[in-house]
């Protein structure tokens, strides 16, 4: 498959996020915490997160506005690149991959 820099660089960071971000999210809160898309905007300047959370979703949006700056941090330090897109997390609420999970726990 031929995909352009911005979806490269969207799978790259769907990847390296869903790694960090069930870190700074604690379990016994909000369950399982995953990254549900990466949506990169035109002029790769900033990148738009959505999490799929399990409880809690009502807590999470002031929850992310406490860690954001850790979570970037670790990305601007992990992404080899020159311009690093600001993250913004942001509630996945289509609750697709929650439907998925409850599927395969059945």
């Amino acid at each position: 498959m031929d995909f352009t820099r911005r979806e490269q660089l969207e799978k790259h960071l769907e990847k390296m996020i869903g790694g960090i971000v069930p870190r700074f999210f604690p379990a016994q809160k909000f369950g399982f915490v995953s990254v549900a898309f990466v949506q990169i905007a035109r002029g790769l300047d900033s990148a738009k997160v959505g999490c799929a959370v399990e409880r809690n979703k009502h807590q999470f949006d002031e929850f992310a506005r406490k860690v954001i700056g850790a979570i970037q941090k670790e990305v601007n330090q992990n992404l080899p690149r020159k311009k690093i897109p600001k993250i913004i997390l942001e509630l996945d609420r289509t609750n697709e991959l929650l439907a998925k999970i409850d599927q395969l726990k059945n």
